[in-house]
C-alpha cells in the first residue's frame, strides 16, 4: 500500500500506517510511469464526467426510495457472498453489486448512481480485500466512468429507457446497447491492470443483464425486489463450493497452495506462450528457520500471514500468488515482461522488508519480528520454452540470490539487481 504494514502476531489482523505525503504513494512504484499518470487521467474524469452528468441529466423522477432499496440490497448481497468475493481474482471490478450499480444506471440521476459507486468501493475495501489505494481508487473510477457514458447515451437517445421495453424493439435495442457499453467500458479501463479470465468477463456480463431485470422489477412491482435479492446470495453463494474444489487455498496465507498455483500457472501461461508471455517469481523468506527457532512458530505464522498480505496488496488482480511450502513464495505475472517482471519483484522484496509483526513490548520499547525475502525470475519465452523450464530457471536465480548474500532480486539470464 502507500505505506508500511504492520500485523499483530496474536490474531493476524493488519494495521496500516499510511504515509500523506504525495511523493511517497506507491503509485509513483509502479514499473511504468505512463501506468500511474493512466491511473490519475481515469480519476480525474470519471470526476469530471460525474459533474457533468449530473448537471446535465437531472432527475426526472423520484430518487430517494429506489436509491434507498438498491442501496440496501447492495450492502445485502456484498455481505452475505464476501467469502466469495475474496476468492475472486479479478475483483478490482464491483462484482455481485454490478446489478444493482448499473439498474441505478437506468432509474437513476448520475449523481445517485456515483453514490452507489463509491459506496460499493468502500465497503469492499473495508470487508472484502484491501488493496493499495491507488489500485481501489481507480477500480471505483472506471466504473464511474462506464456508468456515466451508459447513462448518457440513454439520456440522448430516450427519455426513460424503461417505457416500452416489453413491446417496443428500439427500447429494447437501446437498453441492450447501453448495457454493452457500460459493461466494455469497465473491462477496458481495467484491462490495464491485468485482464481477468473468460469466466470473470462471462460473470460481469451476466451481472449487468441481471441489473436490466432488477431496474424493471423496482420500477414496476418494488416488493419483488426482496426476492431478487435472496436469489442472487443463494446462485452466488452457490459457486463458493466449486470455487473451493477448483483452486485450493492455503489455510495458513490464504494464498494457493503449491499444487493449484501450479496448476492454475501452467494453464494460464500454456494460454499466453503465442501471445504476450508470462513471468514467474520464486521468493523465499531469509533464514525463516532461525526466526521460527528465536521466536517461536506462532510468530513465524504471523510473519507468513503478513508476507502473504504484503504480495497481494502489490500485485495485479489477474497475477497468481502461491505459497510452495515452508516460507517460499510464486507469482505468475501473465503479459509481462523480464524488465517489467524484476521491477515488480523488487517492488515485492522491498514490501516485504518492510512488513513486521508485533511481538510483546520487553519493558517500554516495542518489538517487531519481521524478514526479508530472496527473489529469483524467469520470463516465459525467454528464458524456457515450457512452463517448468521457467519455474526452474527462476528456482535457479533464486539459489544465486541466496548464495549472493540474501535479500536480493536475481533474474535467470542476468545478474543481481540489488
Amino acid at each position: 500500500m502507500m505505506g508500511e504494514s504492520a500485523t499483530t502476531a496474536g490474531n493476524g489482523r493488519g494495521r496500516v500506517s499510511v504515509r500523506t505525503a504525495p511523493a511517497d504513494w506507491a503509485l509513483w512504484r509502479l514499473p511504468r510511469r505512463g501506468l500511474a499518470w493512466y491511473l490519475l487521467a481515469v480519476d480525474v474524469a470519471a470526476l469530471a464526467g460525474t459533474a457533468f452528468a449530473a448537471v446535465r441529466l437531472p432527475p426526472t423522477r423520484p430518487v430517494l426510495l429506489p436509491f434507498l432499496v438498491l442501496l440496501a440490497g447492495l450492502l445485502l448481497c456484498a455481505e452475505f457472498c464476501r467469502a466469495v468475493e475474496r476468492n475472486r481474482v479479478d475483483a478490482l471490478d464491483p462484482g455481485i453489486d454490478l446489478p444493482w450499480i448499473f439498474a441505478g444506471v437506468l432509474i437513476l440521476p448520475p449523481q445517485a448512481v456515483a453514490g452507489l459507486i463509491v459506496v460499493s468501493g468502500a465497503y469492499r475495501w473495508l470487508r472484502v480485500r484491501r488493496r493499495p489505494p491507488h489500485r481501489q481508487v481507480f477500480g471505483v473510477a472506471a466504473t464511474l466512468c462506464a456508468a456515466v457514458l451508459s447513462a448518457a447515451f440513454l439520456g440522448l437517445t430516450t427519455g426513460d429507457p424503461l417505457r416500452g421495453i416489453g413491446a417496443d424493439s428500439r427500447a429494447s435495442g437501446l437498453l441492450f446497447v447501453s448495457g454493452l457499453l457500460f459493461f466494455l467500458v469497465n473491462a477496458a479501463l481495467l484491462r490495464v491492470l491485468g485482464a481477468p479470465r473468460p469466466a470473470g468477463y462471462v460473470f460481469d456480463a451476466a451481472m449487468v443483464a441481471l441489473g436490466v431485470v432488477l431496474a424493471v422489477l423496482l420500477a414496476a412491482a418494488p416488493l419483488v425486489v426482496p426476492l431478487l435479492v435472496a436469489a442472487v446470495v443463494v446462485l452466488h453463494r452457490g459457486s463458493l463450493a466449486r470455487t473451493r474444489r477448483e483452486v485450493a487455498l492455503d489455510p495458513l496465507t490464504a494464498v494457493l497452495t503449491a499444487e493449484s498455483w501450479r496448476e492454475a500457472a501452467k494453464a494460464e501461461a500454456a494460454r499466453l506462450r503465442r501471445g504476450p508471455g508470462a513471468a514467474a517469481l520464486l521468493l523465499d523468506l531469509d533464514r525463516f528457520g532461525q526466526l521460527n527457532d528465536w521466536h517461536g512458530r506462532g510468530v513465524g505464522d504471523a510473519v507468513l500471514r503478513a508476507v502473504a498480505d504484503a504480495l497481494r496488496a502489490e500485485v495485479r488482480s489477474a497475477d497468481l500468488v502461491g505459497r510452495s511450502g515452508g516460507g517460499e513464495f510464486a507469482v505468475l505475472l501473465p503479459a509481462t515482461g523480464r524488465f517489467d517482471a524484476l521491477a515488480i519483484a523488487e517492488r515485492l522484496r522491498l514490501r516485504v522488508a518492510a512488513t513486521a509483526v508485533s511481538l510483546k513490548p520487553a519493558g517500554d520499547a516495542p518489538q517487531f519480528a519481521g524478514t526479508t525475502v530472496s527473489v529469483g525470475v524467469a520470463a516465459l519465452p525467454g528464458d524456457g520454452d515450457t512452463f517448468d523450464d521457467v519455474v526452474a530457471a527462476a528456482r535457479t536465480a533464486l539459489g544465486r540470490a541466496k548464495r549472493a548474500g540474501r535479500n536480493r532480486t536475481v533474474c535467470a539470464e542476468g545478474g543481481p539487481v540489488t
